[in-house]
């Protein structure tokens, strides 16, 4: 008998293991696939590898005014997707390692909820029944694959197989234009590739602040990706060689790839909570903020039952069903979680955008420091973006902050933490920052909301 049981190993699953043995519980940690969940293996971590790779060989394109000459770049497709590939192997190597030195069992094997505190697991070697006193779901997210599209060809595919192919498209059309969408079109582009985005609502990143959506577009056109918004995919056809997109316009885009990321579906399917009377919402599971179901002893955490899907999310709520599991009270209410695009220039965004804000506030106040009046950002010619902080006009109550530029998901941590622990933008003024660097416009924006901006003119 397992004290803790956690189905999934993802950035929150093998996070909420590690915790729990932590705790003192005997715990296992059920994966059907491999060690790291999709954010590992088919998410986050190779496409931040890949992003960093073409904003480098973009940026050796544009040296000139530097004063460097490099002549002309090429791309190794094989060593650069063997690199993102490498790069997940060793991460996933860590994990391992990690749940061992833990004591934590890894068992592989496909779940299921099979009565009261047993789990039914299917392996390689046939059926295998684990029992624990405390069970947490952490079966991630997939992503949704359209019916309307020919998946039986090979002309298309998910962010499961962009980040595990091994070959580089010669052209891509990406289907949703969402943040998944603009990063992989950031790669692409930026090696060179020709690329086309369709979104079906009127601008990119829509759930988002309208600033950022006009940051990526711009950032995107530079790159000579073609944007078509407010349009949909009504059909595709895939030959041997390209697929041919009809478009709600009227128009054909053809590529020799289609990318999907049309958003991800969470894994609640076939875990056996239904039968165990366990509540779910359009297939996310409901949860507490001590991440409980209504059924006692089950947890979940993470894409599985949260709208949001971000991994750092999953992992702190690996933290609290796990203290929880493990006989360790705690509580997260998840209002405040920062937000990263990974696109050139980088977003981070944290609470309401400012459109939300007005919605929602009366006294709403908007101050902005660009980066063309930032000397570390001159230094690095690297000006486009800024912060954007939105607050309470005479309580200086943070509700929301936009950061767009280098560092930027660096740079919004310091925000998060502030409204976290409900510090003002008066605060933030008074607290000396370090120069030069990207994250003084934090404070430059921060005396801009007191009226006594330095460096800019209101």
């Amino acid at each position: 008998m397992y004290d803790v049981a956690v189905i999934g190993s993802g950035p929150g699953g093998y996070v909420a293991a590690l915790r729990a043995a932590m705790r003192g519980a005997k715990t296992c940690c059920i994966e059907k696939d491999k060690l790291g969940g999709a954010c590992l293996n088919v998410g986050c971590i190779p496409t931040k590898a890949m992003l960093y790779a073409s904003s480098i060989y973009w940026r050796l394109h544009h040296l000139d005014k530097l004063g460097i000459s490099v002549g002309k770049p090429q791309i190794d497709a094989g060593v650069f997707l063997n690199r993102s590939a490498a790069v997940v192997k060793g991460l996933r190597d860590g994990v391992a390692f990690l749940l061992k030195k833990r004591n934590v069992d890894v068992v592989t094997g496909r779940a299921k909820l099979a009565g009261n505190k047993k789990i039914s697991v299917e392996t390689s070697n046939g059926t295998d029944e684990i029992e624990a006193r405390n069970i947490i779901v952490a079966t991630g997210s997939r992503p949704i694959r359209p019916d309307f599209l020919p998946w039986e060809s090979e002309r298309l595919m998910t962010t499961d197989e962009a980040t595990t192919a091994d070959a580089l498209p010669r052209s891509v059309l990406i289907l949703g234009g969402g943040v998944i969408g603009c990063e992989f079109a950031a790669i692409y582009s930026e090696l060179g590739i020709p690329t086309t985005i369709v979104e079906m609502l009127e601008r990119l990143v829509p759930t988002l602040d309208k600033e950022i959506s006009k940051a990526i577009t711009a950032a995107l056109q530079q790159r000579n990706v073609t944007i078509i918004t407010g349009t949909r995919i009504e059909s595709v056809a895939a030959g041997q060689r390209s697929v041919t997109a009809k478009v709600s316009n009227g128009n054909t885009v053809e590529a020799e790839k289609l990318l999907v990321a049309a958003g991800r579906k969470a894994n609640s399917e076939n875990l056996g909570l239904e039968e165990l009377g366990v509540q779910l919402e359009n297939g996310v599971i409901k949860v507490d903020d001590r991440c409980r179901t209504n059924v006692e002893g089950i947890y979940a955490i993470g894409d599985v039952a949260e709208l949001r899907q971000y991994a750092h999310l999953a992992s702190r709520m690996g933290i609290i069903a796990a203290d929880n599991a493990a006989g360790h009270p705690a509580s997260d209410d998840r209002t405040i979680v920062p937000i990263g695009v990974y696109t050139h220039p980088e977003i981070g965004c944290v609470g309401l955008s400012e459109e939300q804000a007005r919605e929602k506030h009366k006294n709403v106040h908007v101050v902005r420091f660009n980066y063309s009046a930032s000397g570390m950002a001159r230094a690095c010619d690297q000006t486009a973006g800024g912060v954007k902080l939105i607050a309470d006009r005479e309580l200086g109550a943070i509700y929301g902050a936009v950061v767009i530029g280098p560092h930027a998901t660096d740079v919004i941590q310091e925000i998060t933490l502030a409204m976290r622990n409900e510090l003002t933008v008066e605060e933030i003024a008074h607290t000396i920052h370090p120069h030069p660097t990207f994250v003084e416009a934090v404070h430059e924006a921060a005396e801009g909301w007191m009226g006594l901006p330095l460096h800019t003119i209101i």
